[in-house]
C-alpha cells in the first residue's frame, strides 16, 4: 500500500461560497447547488501531481448523504480517485480519522482551518494548513513531491 495524503474538501479544493447563504437549509447539500462548487486555485493539478506518488483521502465536513454527489464532484472536475469520507462535525471527523489510521499510513494532511489540524494531529503526520478558497498549492508541492 502506497502512502496517503489527507485532503480536506470545503474550503481546500472546493469553493462552495455561492452556497454560504443556504447553510442550514435543505438547498445546501442539494446534487445541483453542490455540483455548481468549483475547484480551488490549481488544486485539480496540484491533487493529480500527488496521485502519481500518494493515494488521496478526501474528507469532508459534510453529512453522509452527500458521499455519492461529493465523488461526482470530484470526477466532474477533473480530481483524481481517492477514497471519499464525510463527516458533519469535528467529533464524528475525529472519529473516522482514528479509524482510518489503522488501516492506511497518512504522511500528511491538508486543509484550511486549525480544526483541520487537530485531524492531523491524531493521524500523526504532517500537517499543511493553506488559506481557505486561496490556497497556495506550491506549499504543498514544496513539502510532498
Amino acid at each position: 500500500m502506497r502512502d496517503s495524503v489527507l485532503v480536506f474538501i470545503d474550503g481546500t479544493i472546493c469553493d462552495l461560497t455561492h452556497r454560504h447563504n443556504q447553510k442550514g437549509t435543505p438547498d445546501f447539500e442539494k446534487e445541483a447547488e453542490i455540483m455548481k462548487d468549483v475547484p480551488v486555485g490549481d488544486g485539480v493539478k496540484c491533487m493529480n501531481e500527488l496521485h502519481e506518488k500518494y493515494d488521496l483521502v478526501y474528507i469532508g465536513a459534510r453529512s453522509e448523504n452527500t458521499v455519492d454527489v461529493t465523488k461526482k464532484w470530484l470526477v466532474a472536475n477533473g480530481f483524481p480517485d481517492g477514497k471519499v469520507v464525510v463527516g458533519s462535525s469535528q467529533k464524528n471527523r475525529m472519529a473516522l480519522v482514528k479509524e482510518l489510521k489503522n488501516e492506511i499510513n497518512f504522511v500528511a494532511g491538508i486543509g484550511d482551518r486549525w480544526d483541520d489540524n487537530e485531524l492531523h494531529l491524531e493521524l500523526g503526520c504532517m500537517s499543511i494548513i493553506l488559506e481557505e478558497y486561496n490556497c497556495n498549492w506550491n506549499t504543498v508541492r514544496k513539502y510532498l513531491l
